[in-house]
């Protein structure tokens, strides 16, 4: 079973602190870098993607589990859906 918690919330960041089987991880989505947008686990690069608009969809480990963050932005650059899966179990959404 997998717990994500929301910890820090701004535009197009999102911070979660993730409790598993095997351990707490510090998972962060990042999508307001010039260009790119990025997946921290526990601070190291998880995955990272240069584009012109954003990414809609990155998967990526937390330890040993898959995991899967999707994201759709408004023209206006705010999230119009985020969704954050653990071995295809939603853990979060808005």
């Amino acid at each position: 079973m997998f717990i994500a918690k929301l910890i820090a919330k701004r535009l197009l960041y999102r911070k979660f602190h993730v409790l598993s089987p095997n351990g707490s991880f510090e998972v962060v989505y990042n999508g307001g870098g010039m260009g790119y947008e990025e997946i921290l686990v526990n601070g190291a690069i998880a995955s990272r993607r240069s584009n012109l608009w954003f990414v809609p969809e990155f998967e990526f480990k937390i330890g040993n589990a898959s995991a899967k963050i999707t994201v759709s932005v408004w023209v206006w650059l705010r999230f119009r859906s985020f969704n954050f899966e653990i071995e295809g179990e939603s853990v979060y959404s808005e």
